[in-house]
């Protein structure tokens, strides 16, 4: 039995198998044009990071043919590609193991979560979440608490899923009456070196210095197009709220809500708080849209919920019913 928490010693020379998966109503307008799940780009990111933790924990790579990706819910027990993931394990031919990016990725059900793995910790294949540290572990390797964790956290994944639901419809009407923000609310920067709150975070061990520091270095690994500093310090004060307000898995829902709204912006081709980087300068009404429907999340996710992904398809689509009045004028000025 192990007392350790994460990889096991021995991964260093297993083979390793993924995981990615992402919900239908999770997918962006990008997303739904991409009909090969590994080519779309949420599940593209969801690769990347697990390669890149794979390389830092010092874990081999995964090959294409040990990827296994789809559009499917979590808490659904009859999935394709997850079943020929574990079939795939299961028949390899030496040390192996499953990595996924967190507990959610492997299911949002805890019953169909320890049916999957059963037959694969008989055959000491553990599944690793490797974002979050934690593995099931197997009947050689028992690491009950580790194994406790990742359960809760699927458990907890499951719960989380009905309250976005829920939250998803009441944001919608709650958006629509209330106008949304008066404003844009905040950037998302899309067109920056690095994100601003990835910066934020690798930065963060600045902090205990000064916040002139810290503020000064994510304006150095931003720009261009980033954060300034006057800008930097601004998001600092943000993020002491936020971080005192929010549970970890909000804040993790917020960053990745930021980054998708990003991705949508830098598809359109325009970014209303950008001076540089858009399209030849031409005026695209979805960013104002966009951003003026997420402005209240940006600015006060403590206080707002989180616009769902069909409603910013509907956004997208529909931009013109959402802009405020001014936009409207604006628009109808230039004949757009």
């Amino acid at each position: 039995m192990s007392d350790g928490f994460g990889k096991s010693d021995w991964m260093t020379k297993a083979e390793p198998f993924g995981y990615f998966r992402i919900s239908t109503e999770k997918q962006s307008v990008e997303d739904k044009k991409q009909d090969d799940p590994k080519k779309k780009q949420t599940i593209k990111r969801q690769i990347k990071e697990v390669q890149d933790l794979l390389k830092r924990q010092g874990l081999p790579p995964l090959k294409p043919s040990n990827i296994f990706a789809e559009v499917a819910s979590g808490s659904k027990g009859k999935r394709t590609q997850w079943r020929l993931l574990r079939e795939a394990a299961l028949l390899h031919n030496g040390r192996a193991f499953i990595v996924v990016k967190d507990p959610s990725r492997w299911a949002r059900n805890v019953d169909a979560a320890v049916n999957a793995w059963t037959p694969l910790k008989e055959r000491d294949i553990p599944v690793y979440a490797i974002a979050t540290g934690i593995q099931t572990g197997t009947y050689a390797d028992k690491r009950p608490s580790e194994n406790f964790f990742f359960l809760l956290n699927s458990g907890f994944a499951a719960q989380v899923s009905e309250v976005q639901s829920k939250k998803a419809t009441d944001a919608t009407e709650r958006q629509r009456a209330e106008g949304a923000f008066a404003s844009k609310g905040r950037s998302v920067y899309p067109y920056a070196l690095k994100d601003p709150y990835d910066a934020y975070f690798e930065n963060k061990h600045l902090a205990s210095i000064s916040q002139s520091r810290h503020a000064q270095a994510m304006e150095n690994a931003t720009m261009p197009n980033g954060v300034k500093k006057s800008a930097a310090t601004r998001l600092i004060n943000d993020m002491a709220v936020i971080e005192a307000a929010l549970t970890k898995a909000e804040i993790e829902q917020f960053l990745a809500y930021r980054k998708r709204l990003a991705e949508r912006l830098k598809r359109i081709g325009y970014d209303s708080w950008a001076a540089k980087g858009n399209k030849a300068g031409k005026q695209d009404w979805r960013s104002n849209a966009l951003y003026r429907m997420s402005g209240n999340y940006l600015t006060n996710p403590q206080s707002f919920p989180m616009p769902s992904e069909d409603f910013l398809d509907e956004v997208e689509r529909d931009f013109a019913q959402f802009l405020s009045d001014k936009d409207k004028k604006r628009r109808g000025k230039r004949g757009l």
